[in-house]
C-alpha cells in the first residue's frame, strides 16, 4: 500500500472514531472501536471493521449502517475530498475468531481438570 493511501486510511479511521465518540448523539456509538478501514481499489468503498461490547454487536452494526448518511456528511465536513467513499460497517472477524479460540481453550482447560 502506498504511503498516501495509508495516510488517507489512517485519517479516515481517526475521523470516523471522532465522529462516533463526539458528534453522534447515539450512546451506543461511544462504545464502538474502529479496528481498521479497508478501501477498495477505486477508493469508492470503505469497509470499516468495528468492535463493541459482546451482545450488542448486531444492534450497533444495524444502527451504524442506518446512520451512514449522517456519518458520511460529518466526514465530508471534516475531510476535504472530491469523492467520499461509501461506508460499510462490519463486525471484526478476528475478534470472533479470538472469542472462539478463547472458548475452546477454556473448554480444554475444563476437560483437563476433570481427568
Amino acid at each position: 500500500m502506498s504511503y498516501r493511501l495509508e495516510k488517507f486510511t489512517s485519517t479516515l479511521q481517526q475521523t470516523l472514531a471522532e465522529i462516533l465518540t463526539r458528534d453522534s448523539l447515539n450512546p451506543d456509538f461511544k462504545l464502538v472501536s474502529i479496528l481498521r478501514v479497508q478501501l477498495g481499489r477505486d477508493l469508492k468503498k470503505a469497509t470499516v471493521a468495528i468492535s463493541c461490547p459482546p451482545g450488542k454487536e448486531d444492534h450497533v452494526l444495524q444502527q451504524l449502517n442506518r446512520s451512514r448518511g449522517f456519518i458520511k456528511r460529518q466526514l465530508d465536513r471534516k475531510m476535504i475530498l472530491r469523492h467520499m467513499p461509501e461506508l460499510e460497517f462490519v463486525k471484526d472477524s478476528a475478534q470472533e475468531l479470538e472469542q472462539q479460540i478463547s472458548r475452546l481453550q477454556k473448554e480444554g482447560d475444563h476437560e483437563s481438570t476433570r481427568s
